[in-house]
């Protein structure tokens, strides 16, 4: 084998991002029942690499499997998200403490065009757009932050709150 050849991804984690984006767009709306069976069926695939798809995006808290019932949407209630929001203000605030130590004159001007953007989109009620360079902001702070141990946690709650996040800016 060639080391230096790319391995395609495997057909679970193709379907699991395909479904991650659906669930994010919320075509797949949360409390909304998985139907695996038709899945497989559009996608063309059996039901094993489906299933190994929706255990993946369990662990990621984006959909809820109940033994017997089947595979949900997951919602966030008004609690979740407070106390998920509890949480992302520590870890965001540690990202910005470190980010106010490490930073350098090319993060800063990258900082200063995205928030420009942002500015931007706000006053243009662009969503989608003030969506965009919002996560762009946060996550450049967080690579500037340089704790990729913080950025793992932060993009796993940040799954979690795009199942309501991105709906409720509009």
């Amino acid at each position: 084998m060639n080391p230096s050849r790319i391995a395609p991804l495997a057909l679970y984690q193709e379907v699991a991002e395909r479904l991650r984006q659906r669930i994010f767009s919320h075509e797949l709306k949360p409390g909304t029942w998985v139907d695996e069976q038709a899945l497989a069926d559009q996608y063309g695939i059996s039901r094993t690499p489906l299933r190994e798809a929706l255990k993946v995006l369990a662990s990621e808290g984006l959909v809820t499997l109940k033994p017997r019932r089947g595979c949900y949407v997951t919602e966030i209630s008004e609690r979740d998200l407070d106390e998920i929001f509890d949480i992302m203000a520590l870890l965001e605030g540690q990202c910005a403490r470190k980010t106010a130590e490490l930073a350098r004159a090319p993060d800063l001007e990258s900082l200063t065009a995205i928030h420009a953007r942002l500015e931007d989109a706000a006053r243009n009620s662009d969503i989608n757009g003030f969506f965009e360079a919002n996560q762009a902001f946060h996550r450049t702070l967080q690579e500037i932050s340089d704790n990729h141990w913080l950025l793992h946690v932060i993009e796993d709650l940040r799954k979690v709150i795009k199942l309501s996040r991105h709906h409720s800016l509009f």
